[in-house]
């Protein structure tokens, strides 16, 4: 399972997009990091959507396995306020199966990272069995096994043929 998974990971590179900084004000840059991606073909910003408005054509980037570019992509002056999604898309040998994304908040904080219920503080615990009904429940069901075993030896012992004597034959 092994090999054919790292077989599968050798052929589909995992390509990212995040930013340095997720808020930009609109006509403001947002700084953006990719990864991963094939050498040298074009790869193009949109916005909200694969075909979205272009904001950036990026080029010349190194690619491959271990790469990582970086661009400066300008926000439009008539962005609307809320949360938008810059896609990096590269037509390059069909490696857009998964089309690298990132949000980024205009004019406003990103939203919370969703925080886990709080555990409980205490633990409520009935009441149970005492310790001293425990360790007499434990010697009981102990006893019961011996008593069981032993009654089972004795029948397997019970049921075996007693030794007879033949008698000794004269030549």
């Amino acid at each position: 399972m092994l090999v054919p998974a790292s077989i599968a990971w050798a052929c589909v590179a995992p390509v990212s997009l995040t930013t340095s900084s997720p808020t930009v004000q609109p006509g403001g840059i947002v700084h953006i990091i990719g990864r991963e991606t094939a050498p040298g073909a074009p790869i193009e910003i949109h916005l909200d959507s694969v075909g979205g408005p272009l904001l950036l054509t990026v080029t010349g980037q190194v690619g491959g396995m271990t790469s990582k570019w970086e661009a400066d992509v300008p926000m439009p002056t008539n962005i609307t306020y809320g949360k938008h999604v810059l896609y990096a898309v590269q037509n390059y040998r069909n490696m857009n199966a998964g089309v690298p994304r990132a949000a980024i908040y205009v004019g406003t904080e990103p939203e919370p990272a969703a925080t886990p219920d709080p555990r409980a503080s205490t633990l409520d615990v009935g009441s149970g069995p005492s310790g001293t009904s425990l360790v007499l429940l434990g010697l009981g069901v102990a006893a019961a096994g011996l008593l069981i075993v032993g009654g089972l030896s004795v029948l397997a012992g019970s049921k075996r043929s007693k030794p007879t004597a033949e008698p000794v034959k004269a030549s």
